[in-house]
C-alpha cells in the first residue's frame, strides 16, 4: 500500500522552505555567525553531460542485442509520437528518462512539481540526450532533505519522504533545440509498438533494426501530417475518392483529422507482399524500412498505401492506388515526404542517422544503394564522418628507409626455374618485398626480405585454407599491395585475395567465391590492380575501379562494393593506379593510350564516380606511380619508362635507361623507400630491379 504525507503538511512544509534567491546560501544563526550545520546542499538541479553517461546509468533501447521478448512487449517498448521522451520516477526512487528517437537532442531541462508544493522546481539539466537513450538516476527522496530552485527563483527545501511515488510528481520537459521544438509540434496521437506477428506473411520476425526504423517512419509521417505545409499541399491536390466509380469524394479536412487522431500503429515485418495494413496493424517489407528516405531509394508508396488501409480505406478509389488519370493519396504523401526530407524538415530526414543498410542484423544484404538525392549536413557529418568514405590514414609504413640496389630473379628463390618464376608485380613494405608470380601453373605471391640490402626468400602464398576448403589463385595474379597488416593480391578470376601480413593466413576476399565475374555489389570483372588509400581499397578491374571500405574487411565476411566508377572500356591487359597526394586525384591507366583521372573525394555510397579528366598517351600505358609530386609511367612503346606531365600527359623525360640499367619490357612498378622497384618482363629473363630513386634526376 502506498503511503503519502498529508497534503496539508506538505503544503505547510513547502511554504516554510521557500527562501528568496537573493538571500545567502548560508542560513545564519541569531548572532549572525555562520554555522556549518545550517548549510543547505544544492541537490537540484542535477546536471549531467555526455561524459557522465556510463553503463550504470545509461542503456540504449531497441539495440541489436535487445531481446524480442522486450521490444515486442508494449508495456516495455511503446510510445506516443507526440511524446517520444518519457520521464518518470520508479518505485525505488530512480528517475527514468527514455527517448524514442534516432536523433539526439541537446539542452534538455526537466522541471518537476511535487503534489502539495506550490511551485515547479528545476529537476535535471542534460547537456544532451542520446538517440534511444534510457537514463536512470537515483534520487534520495526517501532519506534526505533536498534543496531546489523554483521557476520564480526561490530556494526550496523538499522534505525527505519515503512514500513519494510517481503519482505525486508531474514533469515538464523543455529545450531550445530546434529538433525538440519540431517533435513538440507533432499533432498526431499515435501509439507506436512492435508486433510479434505470425503466419506465412509474417515468417521473418521483426528485428531490432526494423524497430528503430519504425520509430523514424512514425515520427516522420506523423510530423508531416501535423504541418500546414502538408495540409496546403493536400488541398491544392486533385480530389481523393473512396470508390471505384470515383464519385465519393473524400473530405480533406476530415481526412486530416482522421490521420492525426488515428489510435495506434503496431509495426511488423512482412514477406510475400510490400505491406499489410488495417486498423492498428502496420506491416512493412524490409525494403520499406530502408528506402523511404530521399537519400536512399526514395520509395514511399507502401508506407502511405498501408496507412490508408489503417484509416479504413480499401483498394477502390485513389486512396491506396493511383490511376494514371487520378493520382491520389500515396502520390501526394510521397511528394511532400520527399520534399520535406530533401529540405531537412522531417525529424529523421536522412538514412545517415541510423545507417541501417550497414547493419548486419537484418535480412537483406544490399548494404550499398545509391542515393537518389544527396543530403549534406554538418550534424550528419558528426555522426558518420561525412559522405566521403576517405576517413582513414594511408599506411606508408617503412617508406622512409634507405634506398636499395638489387636485381631479383628465379635464382633468388629456392627450387625455382625460369619457367616457374615469372614476376608480374612488385610491392615493398619496409624490408619486405612482395612479388606476384604469374608463371603458368605456378601462380603465387613470393615474399622476400631485403634487410641490410640482402635478398632472402621468406616464403610463398600458393594455397591457403578458407574454412575447411583449400584454395589457390584460380586465375592469373596481377597485382599486390600491403596496408594495415593486410596483403591484397588481385587475379583474373574476378577476386582479390586478402591475407594477414604477419602469418600469411587467409582473411577473406573481394569478388566472387567461384571465379565468376559480374558488376553487382559482390562481384568484380576480373581484377588487375589494387591500392589502399585513406581507408578505401581500390581495385581496377576490366571495366571499372571498384571501391571497398577497408574498415569492413573482417575474417569470413562477404565484401560489398561501396561504389565504382563509370565503365571505362573492357580490355584484358596490364593496369596500374596511383594517387597524387597533392590533390587526392586517382590516376588509372587504360590500354587505349590514355590515363583516366578521378576525384575519390567525390565517392558517394552506391553512386557512380565519373571520370573528371583524361590524359592522352602516345603508347599504351602499363603502370604509374608518383614520386615527390612527379608522375612516372611505364609504356609498351619505344620509350618504356618516362616521367610524364601530370596535367597534360606529355613525356617530360625518358628513363628507359636508368642507373646503368636499360629496361627492355618494364610493366608494373612502384616507387617506395626512395627506390624504384620495377618488373622487367623480358622473355625468359623476367626479373625485378631495385634502383635508387636518386637516379630519377
Amino acid at each position: 500500500m502506498k503511503k503519502f504525507l498529508p497534503t496539508g503538511l506538505l503544503m505547510l512544509t513547502s511554504a516554510l522552505m521557500l527562501i528568496s534567491c537573493e538571500e545567502s546560501e548560508i542560513l545564519n544563526n541569531e548572532n549572525g555567525n555562520g554555522n556549518e550545520n545550517n548549510v543547505i546542499n544544492h541537490n537540484f538541479p542535477i546536471q549531467m553531460s555526455e561524459a557522465d553517461y556510463n553503463s550504470d546509468n545509461t542503456y540504449y533501447i531497441l539495440n541489436d542485442d535487445e531481446s524480442p521478448d522486450v521490444y515486442f512487449d508494449a508495456n516495455q517498448r511503446s510510445f506516443y509520437v507526440n511524446q517520444p521522451m518519457q520521464v518518470m520516477l520508479d518505485d525505488e526512487h530512480y528517475f527514468q528518462l527514455r527517448f524514442y528517437s534516432p536523433r539526439a537532442v541537446k539542452n534538455i531541462t526537466v522541471w518537476a512539481k511535487i503534489e502539495g508544493y506550490e511551485e515547479e522546481f528545476k529537476f535535471i539539466e542534460l547537456e544532451k540526450v542520446q538517440a534511444f537513450q534510457q537514463l536512470r538516476v537515483h534520487i534520495p527522496f526517501a532519506t534526505e532533505n533536498l534543496t531546489a530552485y523554483t521557476r520564480s527563483g526561490k530556494k526550496m527545501q523538499i522534505v525527505a519522504n519515503p512514500y513519494l511515488t510517481n503519482e505525486n510528481l508531474t514533469f515538464t520537459i523543455e529545450s531550445d533545440d530546434p529538433y525538440w521544438e519540431k517533435l513538440q509540434s507533432n499533432k498526431c496521437r499515435w501509439r507506436i509498438s512492435f508486433g510479434r506477428y505470425s503466419g506465412n506473411q509474417w515468417r521473418d520476425k521483426m528485428k531490432a533494426t526494423h524497430t528503430r526504423e519504425a520509430v523514424a517512419i512514425s515520427l516522420n509521417m506523423s510530423y508531416m501530417f501535423s504541418t500546414d505545409e502538408f495540409v496546403t499541399a493536400m488541398k491544392e491536390f486533385a480530389p481523393f475518392y473512396s470508390d471505384a466509380n470515383l464519385t465519393q469524394v473524400v473530405d480533406k479536412d476530415a481526412l486530416v483529422i482522421k490521420a492525426r487522431n488515428h489510435g495506434a500503429l503496431l509495426f511488423g515485418h512482412c514477406i510475400g507482399s510490400n505491406g499489410l495494413g488495417g486498423g492498428s496493424t502496420y506491416g512493412l517489407n524490409e525494403w520499406c524500412y530502408l528506402e523511404h528516405y530521399a537519400d536512399d531509394n526514395n520509395m514511399t508508396h507502401t508506407l502511405f498505401h498501408e496507412f490508408a488501409h489503417c484509416m479504413g480505406f480499401g483498394h477502390s478509389g485513389n486512396m491506396t492506388y493511383d490511376s494514371q488519370a487520378h493520382p491520389g493519396w500515396q502520390t501526394l504523401c510521397g511528394q511532400v515526404y520527399t520534399k520535406m526530407s530533401i529540405e531537412k524538415k522531417l525529424p529523421i530526414y536522412s538514412r545517415r542517422f541510423l545507417h541501417t543498410r550497414l547493419n548486419k542484423n537484418r535480412y537483406g544484404n544490399n548494404i550499398y544503394l545509391a542515393s537518389k538525392y544527396i543530403i549534406e549536413d554538418p550534424e550528419l557529418d558528426a555522426i558518420d564522418g561525412g559522405l566521403s568514405p576517405l576517413k582513414g590514414e594511408t599506411d606508408m609504413g617503412g617508406n622512409d628507409k634507405e634506398a636499395l640496389t638489387l636485381k631479383l630473379d628465379y635464382t633468388d628463390m629456392p627450387g625455382a626455374t625460369a619457367t616457374t618464376f615469372r614476376p608480374k608485380d612488385v610491392y615493398v613494405y619496409g624490408d619486405t618485398l612482395y612479388v606476384v608470380n604469374d608463371a603458368d601453373k605456378n601462380y603465387s605471391l613470393e615474399v622476400f626480405s631485403t634487410a641490410q640490402g640482402n635478398k632472402k626468400h621468406l616464403g610463398s602464398i600458393k594455397e591457403w585454407k578458407n574454412g575447411k576448403n583449400t584454395e589457390t589463385f584460380l586465375g592469373r595474379p596481377n597485382s599486390v599491395t600491403r596496408a594495415n597488416d593486410k596483403i591484397y593480391v588481385t587475379h583474373e578470376s574476378s577476386r582479390t585475395e586478402i591475407f594477414d601480413a604477419k602469418d600469411h593466413s587467409f582473411i577473406t576476399h573481394i569478388g566472387s567465391q567461384d571465379g565468376k565475374w559480374g558488376a553487382d555489389l559482390t562481384h568484380t570483372v576480373h581484377a588487375f590492380d589494387v591500392l589502399v588509400y585513406k581507408g578505401i581499397v581500390m581495385i581496377r578491374d576490366k571495366r571499372y575501379v571498384d571501391f571497398v571500405e577497408e574498415r569492413l574487411i573482417q575474417p569470413a565476411t562477404k565484401q560489398f562494393i561501396y561504389a565504382r566508377t563509370s565503365k571505362m572500356g573492357e580490355v584484358t591487359s596490364t593496369y596500374g593506379m596511383a594517387i597524387d597526394e597533392r590533390n587526392g586525384l586517382l590516376y588509372s591507366t587504360f590500354p587505349g593510350k590514355r590515363i583516366d583521372i578521378f576525384t575519390p573525394a567525390d565517392i558517394r555510397n552506391g553512386a557512380t564516380l565519373v571520370r573528371t579528366k583524361q590524359l592522352p598517351c602516345n603508347a599504351q600505358p602499363y603502370a604509374l606511380d608518383f614520386y615527390k609530386d612527379r608522375l612516372f609511367v611505364s609504356f609498351a612503346g619505344a620509350t618504356k619508362f618516362c616521367e610524364v606531365n601530370a596535367e597534360t600527359g606529355e613525356i617530360v623525360k625518358d628513363y628507359t635507361t636508368i642507373g646503368g640499367t636499360t629496361l627492355q619490357a618494364p610493366e608494373k612498378f612502384c616507387i617506395r623507400r626512395n627506390t624504384l622497384f620495377v618488373v622487367d618482363r623480358v622473355k625468359n629473363g623476367e626479373c625485378v630491379y631495385a634502383i635508387p630513386a636518386s637516379e630519377l634526376n
